[in-house]
């Protein structure tokens, strides 16, 4: 795993402004929820291989794992957007990917960035290459980067299966 000296996000908007707080949907009215909803929520983290793509709209309760919305500026000061602060993060995932494994991948396109909090944030990237070495082809990659207070973690780079 590559640490780093993070960026410094700025703390996320307030429970208006965000569309799930704490994991749930402002008109969730229970604070808890089923067995069978933590049992899909589980199904779909292991469908998708990961918290990468969550569909969010499928679940009344999000258990702490949150959308990201890469043109909004949640994370960072304008006018920097959470796509550049992402993009930084999977630039930072790919230089570690590339240096383990003698490749030259470079960032083509962040698409996609879910988040949970718990000692830190941890994020789930999704993003595309491309790659050089290849015909410049472009090719689907996703991340899980950890930001903690002063430091960040890439716990994983990988091609998406």
């Amino acid at each position: 795993m590559e640490r780093s000296d993070p960026p410094s996000p700025k703390r996320q908007k307030t429970e208006e402004e965000t569309t799930c707080y704490n994991g749930r949907p402002e008109d969730f009215d229970s604070d808890e929820c089923s067995d069978e909803e933590m049992h899909l929520f589980d199904q779909e983290l292991d469908r998708i291989g990961g918290g990468y793509e969550i569909d969010f709209k499928k679940f009344r309760y999000c258990f702490g794992w949150k959308p990201l919305d890469l043109d909004d500026s949640t994370m960072v000061d304008e006018p920097e957007t959470n796509r550049d602060f992402i993009a930084s993060l999977a630039n930072l995932a790919l230089t570690k990917h590339n240096a383990d494994r003698g490749t030259s991948l470079e960032l083509g396109k962040v698409l996609i960035a879910n988040f949970h909090l718990s000692c830190g944030l941890t994020f789930y990237i999704s993003f595309q290459v491309n790659d050089p070495s290849d015909g410049n082809q472009t090719k689907p990659y996703r991340a899980v980067v950890r930001y903690f207070p002063g430091d960040i973690e890439v716990v994983s780079c990988n091609p998406k299966d």
